[in-house]
């Protein structure tokens, strides 16, 4: 089935919603990402020992502003997605990703640094003419 020049846009739209998401988490922009987020946002992150559920955007860019700060670098980066246009505002998207976090010399944090992959399962909205995440949930595959 050929998509419509608005589906394609659309398509490059939410890719770069998500390339803004990495990019806001990994330069500590919490203005910039609180922008990829609807207000009722619900997020869902699992990896090795840890589980994080947060309900709405304050939240969300709360606990991000915690946890990446001064003494960690981290890089993230989203491969290969599979995305879906249901209607003309609502979408759904998985992606492998890759996750890279070293933490700075005389850090508390008990490591040193963490490699990490798996996949993040996510519907997107348009609200007031920009597409958002609106669910994210990440399954981490191994850290």
């Amino acid at each position: 089935m050929p998509f419509t020049l608005q589906q394609l846009s659309d398509l490059e739209d939410i890719k770069q919603l998500k390339h803004r998401y990495f990019r806001s988490i990994d330069t500590g922009n919490e203005l910039e990402l609180a922008s990829v987020f609807t207000e009722d946002v619900t997020i869902d992150y699992r990896g090795g020992g840890y589980r994080a559920k947060l309900q709405g955007r304050q939240n969300m860019v709360d606990f991000i502003g915690s946890a990446f700060n001064s003494d960690i670098v981290a890089q993230h980066h989203g491969h290969c997605p599979e995305i879906t246009l249901h209607d003309a505002d609502n979408a759904s998207g998985f992606w492998a990703m890759e996750d890279m976090l070293r933490w700075n010399e005389g850090s508390a944090a008990p490591i040193r640094a963490l490699h990490g992959y798996g996949h993040y399962i996510e519907t997107y909205r348009r609200t007031e003419g920009e597409w958002r995440i609106q669910t994210l949930k990440l399954a981490r595959l191994r850290v």
